[in-house]
């Protein structure tokens, strides 16, 4: 997602897990300096491995989601690569 702010993201990934199968393996990241330099094929490359590690190593606030509890104040997806510094 590019241009777009935390809050904006938010509303976008909402509205997609609404409209879609709850199953479906999604991956929502936000643009970021180094990934406006990748190509397609790179960055599709490096979503897809970090998607993958995060589904096998999720972060503690997702192990509480999935556990049943409510996750503290904490973004509701992971994004690949560092946010923009802009």
């Amino acid at each position: 997602m590019h241009g777009m702010d935390n809050v904006e993201i938010d509303l976008v990934m909402r509205a997609v897990r609404k409209a879609l199968d709850k199953s479906r393996d999604i991956i929502f990241a936000k643009t970021t300096k180094n990934s406006l330099k990748m190509t397609v094929t790179e960055l599709i490359n490096d979503l897809t491995e970090d998607h993958q590690y995060l589904k096998e190593n999720p972060p503690d606030f997702m192990k509480k989601k999935t556990e049943g509890a409510a996750p503290e104040a904490a973004p509701s997806e992971t994004t690949a690569n560092e946010p923009d510094s802009e």
